[in-house]
């Protein structure tokens, strides 16, 4: 191996990179999320890992514990609780939609690889997920202190709404990219799923 490919190979150069159409650039940082420094891809990967699969997981999980909560305190729900709860969820919805593509174009220019974030990037992502569940659970415990049972159904209602939104967009967007979004270890990146079936 020559110095100049002994160089490329440590910054993570692949060959591969430049028979990549621009219009589909974002196979290019997918193929050296997946394979790695060497270019090299990796097996498939599992089933957690796939992000739809754990919208979906989330999703499922929110609308169990909505209808759980229904069948406890289903007595103490108004209208308003319930309509107010699909109109978060519905506004929440409609911010992804309008703001996914972007978001996704960064995933898959390769700024969520955890190798390529700073430090700061690091910290906001490890504790993004955490804060939001303490937000989430503080909400509740206050719903609850307050005696406000209806607002904790038509909370998990927009919760639940937003999730199946979440999940059946990314579904939608991995479908017209012919890509799979991948969500281990910290990081974010996408696998072409043409390549992927060829490797198979």
């Amino acid at each position: 191996m020559t110095l100049m490919e002994t160089i490329r190979a440590y910054l993570g150069w692949c060959p591969m990179t430049g028979a990549v159409q621009a219009e589909l650039a974002v196979r290019s940082a997918a193929a050296v999320a997946a394979g790695g420094r060497d270019c090299v891809p990796r097996n498939e990967p599992g089933w957690w890992r796939r992000y739809h699969n754990q919208l979906f997981t989330m999703a499922l999980a929110a609308s169990a514990a909505t209808a759980a909560v229904y069948l406890l305190i289903g007595d103490e729900l108004g209208y308003p609780d319930v309509w107010t709860g699909l109109a978060i969820g519905a506004g929440g919805a409609l911010g992804f939609l309008l703001g996914h593509r972007k978001q996704y174009a960064r995933v898959a220019a390769g700024e969520f690889i955890r190798a390529n974030m700073s430090r700061q990037q690091r910290v906001i992502r490890d504790l993004g997920g955490p804060v939001a569940l303490i937000l989430s659970a503080a909400i509740m415990v206050l719903f609850v202190w307050n005696g406000m049972f209806g607002q904790i159904i038509g909370f998990m209602l927009a919760v639940s709404l937003i999730g199946w939104a979440t999940y059946g967009i990314t579904i939608l967007w991995e479908r017209r990219h012919r890509t799979t979004l991948i969500a281990e270890k910290g990081s974010m990146y996408i696998l072409d799923t043409t390549a992927e079936g060829e490797n198979a």
